[in-house]
């Protein structure tokens, strides 16, 4: 029988394999076939068939992620949610939401935790309201964040002021798949090919976009596990060495029962105990508590686009 570490397990060299494509996406999201097999000294064959896995079943996607603040969003919560029985049922009502983009059923003191991205924090409380409100919630917890140190917008906020309705158009197409030809995104805007590649390059070189990698579970392999930390000091000296983890995915400065809130990522659950053996052991942390995202519901930080003619919806034009 093969072994997870026997180098002759085939699943352990397509885990390799898929570690290293993802790490390239993750720098160029765009990047083709032929370019990413020359890089990685494989045929673009291989190549080719490795990213069809990776990204033909959902879980794992490239997309185009719009800084919030870009478009008029600037307050953000972590809400740990308690339900009366079954909390799948509230979970689905939350996943419609365009302000929550995060959902997920976790094992810990409370069964569901939801990220709430708002333009202000009338709106953003107006949200923490109606989920409060609704059948099944019991009692919410809100995290107020002061600052996103580690997400998964990679870049800063830009101002959209010089946007028009073509942009918009293309930016409405990467939030849904990064890795769109320049001629679907033409076909989809009605403009020439070379209108879309140059309109594209301009979003992604100015930073309007980001072209990332949303990672999935890896065929449920992958750990992602909650954190709340207090901390002694100032939250920043804290936040400046836990970005040095490499296992932590998202890293925020917290208002209300932590002081951080974090998220990190290991391969498997015997990975998970010598990670959380070094943040306890940080001399800036008095406490940490921490709980097992089972099962991510949605995750998706697309936002609808201004476009001339558009609707308002929710403080966002769509």
């Amino acid at each position: 029988m093969l072994t997870v570490d026997d180098p002759s397990d085939e699943s352990g060299r397509h885990d390799d394999v898929d570690r290293r494509i993802l790490a390239e996406l993750r720098t160029d999201g765009r990047i083709g076939p032929g370019e990413l097999a020359g890089r990685l000294g494989l045929s673009r064959t291989t190549v080719t068939k490795r990213l069809a896995s990776i990204l033909g079943d959902g879980r794992t996607r490239v997309v185009g992620l719009v800084h919030p603040t870009t478009l008029g969003i600037s307050s953000y919560a972590h809400v740990s949610v308690a339900t009366v029985g079954s909390g799948r049922e509230v979970a689905a009502r939350l996943c419609g939401r365009p302000e929550i983009p995060f959902v997920s059923l976790v094992c810990g003191e409370f069964p569901m935790v939801v990220e709430v991205r708002a333009r202000d924090d009338a709106s953003l409380s107006a949200v923490l309201d109606s989920i409060r409100a609704l059948d099944g919630v019991e009692s919410t917890e809100t995290l107020l964040y002061t600052d996103l140190v580690r997400d998964v917008m990679s870049s800063g906020a830009v101002s959209a002021d010089w946007l028009d309705d073509l942009d918009r158009r293309i930016l409405a197409l990467l939030q849904a798949d990064g890795r769109l030809p320049y001629s679907a995104i033409a076909a989809g805007t009605g403009v020439s090919v070379g209108t879309a590649r140059t309109r594209t390059l301009r979003l992604i070189d100015s930073g309007v976009v980001t072209i990332d990698v949303i990672p999935g579970s890896a065929g449920g392999r992958k750990v992602d596990i909650g954190l709340g930390f207090r901390v002694r000091g100032t939250v920043g000296e804290s936040t400046a060495i836990l970005t040095k983890i490499p296992e932590i995915r998202f890293l925020a400065a917290t208002l209300g029962r932590y002081d951080i809130v974090a998220t990190m990522q290991v391969d498997s659950q015997r990975h998970a105990a010598p990670a959380l053996e070094r943040v306890r052991a940080l001399s800036t942390v008095v406490h940490v508590h921490g709980w097992v995202h089972l099962e991510p519901l949605k995750e998706d930080y697309s936002y609808p686009m201004a476009i001339q003619g558009a609707r308002r919806y929710g403080g966002i034009i769509q």
